[in-house]
């Protein structure tokens, strides 16, 4: 950070000399100051509410919007030192600011894409805006767009993280959820918000299951021959150790900490060892009937003095260990929850197992430091401006990537360009210009990279 923020004040020091004339779309050389902050803001807002009645005017005014603050001034966004110079720790935050500022115009030109049904570049626009700012309505207006394109994962890991920390999802958000969960073909949308409540409390401490929990044939209550699990019931399943050696302990805590309305039910170590735990529930009284099968703390994963809760038949399933006060309070309110009325299964699940893979991360940078869009496979257009770059013919490559920015669905957004540009510029021997517009690049997916970059295109002492 040091060498970045000493090169950008060189930088904001000089006088910057004109670039030379390239083809295709140039950023802007004069200073982005307080003033042009308010006017590309407020051209944001005129392009929303021209776009209602005349949609490609919005689109070119939004797109104005968006071009006039390309370039990052971190002197516009922190308070400036006694000497001119911005203060280091206050790097990261006026880069933070010019992110929300860059986060209202890309949602702008994103918002008017979707209303005329460009989704696709819509994702696109929203998703840079999301990750600059992540305000709920932005990740809400992303799963929409990612709903109609079909993205039904995608369009949920949207929706949750915009409601994350929330303890009253929005009716809209409840909405976009369940239209996700059905375009992704999940057994219940309400399982999806227990798991994004509960990963948002605990860090450590609680494992939440990925898969249905279910039970073996032959499973049995000890006071009734049938077991069922209840839909719309919250179970709790202590697992007992084969000595109770800490059974009274546990289960005057779980007598304290469970609510009437939870199911609590004791299931032995293993088969035929429940003599003990029987013994502990009759002296201190409690009514709790045992849970019975064969070999059924294997079955089920559980340890000795753990807790499994289960609601929503079983598509809702968290594992604690003991002692429980400072965990299962927060997994049984979380569960005790009912946001979206539903009936579970969903009747559009699939019936597959629920895939709990990871999304795929956007592709990082070129092993030659070029900037990718966030969608693979890459366009043609894109492989021939690296091909070219590869080849040395630099000016021939700056083209392409421009001629692809220029382009305006979103594939390589303004931020990304610039750093294409930047190493072109590099290689054409226009290293000072190369540098600037990498000092002045604020808003990219790959920030952490430019000190990188900037070592490449001007080594120390250029």
């Amino acid at each position: 950070m040091r060498s970045l923020l000493a090169l950008l004040v060189t930088s904001m020091m000089m006088t910057t000399a004109a670039l030379t004339l390239l083809p295709g779309p140039r950023p802007a050389t004069a200073a982005v100051d307080a003033s042009t902050i308010e006017a590309a803001e407020g051209l944001a807002r005129e392009a929303l509410a021209l776009a209602a009645h005349d949609p490609q005017a919005g689109l070119a005014k939004a797109r104005r919007a968006l071009a006039l603050t390309n370039e990052f001034n971190p002197t516009v966004f922190v308070e400036m030192g006694r000497k001119g110079e911005v203060v280091e720790d206050e790097f990261q935050a006026a880069r933070l600011s010019y992110g929300e500022h860059r986060a209202v115009l890309y949602g702008a030109v994103g918002s008017i894409l979707a209303a005329q049904g460009a989704h696709l570049a819509a994702s696109r626009y929203l998703s840079r805006a999301f990750l600059l700012d992540p305000l709920p309505s932005r990740g809400l207006a992303l799963a929409r767009v990612r709903i109609a394109l079909g993205r039904g994962r995608a369009a949920l890991d949207s929706a949750t993280k915009a409601i994350a920390g929330a303890k009253s999802p929005s009716p809209e958000a409840l909405v976009v959820i369940a239209q996700a969960a059905d375009v992704a073909r999940l057994p219940s949308a309400q399982a999806e918000i227990d798991r994004g409540r509960v990963k948002a409390t605990f860090k450590d401490g609680v494992s939440v299951r990925d898969e249905q929990v279910s039970f073996p044939q032959g499973t049995r209550l000890s006071s009734t021959p049938a077991f069922r699990l209840e839909d719309s019931a919250v179970n709790l399943l202590y697992v007992a150790e084969a000595s109770c050696r800490h059974c009274s302990a546990d289960l005057a805590e779980l007598r304290r900490l469970v609510p009437a309305e939870v199911r609590v039910l004791i299931v032995p170590e293993g088969d035929d060892r429940d003599a003990e735990v029987r013994q502990v529930l009759s002296i201190y009284g409690y009514d709790w009937p045992l849970l019975l099968g064969p070999d059924l703390t294997a079955r089920l994963r559980v340890e000795p003095r753990s807790a499994l809760v289960v609601a929503r038949g079983g598509w809702s399933a968290a594992l604690l260990t003991a002692p429980f006060g400072r965990t299962l309070p927060a997994v049984l309110e979380a569960y005790g929850k009912v946001d979206i009325q539903e009936t579970v299964p969903r009747p559009r699940w699939d019936r597959r197992p629920v895939d709990r893979r990871p999304l795929p991360p956007p592709p990082g940078l070129l092993e030659d430091g070029l900037a990718p869009g966030e969608d693979a496979p890459f366009p043609p257009e894109f492989a021939a401006a690296v091909e070219a770059y590869r080849a040395g013919r630099y000016r021939e490559a700056l083209k392409g990537f421009d001629a692809l920015e220029a382009r305006g669905d979103g594939w390589l957004l303004p931020p990304e360009a610039r750093l294409d540009r930047a190493l072109c510029l590099a290689g054409l021997g226009k290293r000072p210009e190369a540098r600037r517009i990498l000092l002045r690049t604020g808003d990219s997916r790959f920030e952490d990279a430019i000190d990188k970059t900037l070592e490449r295109v001007a080594p120390p002492g250029q």
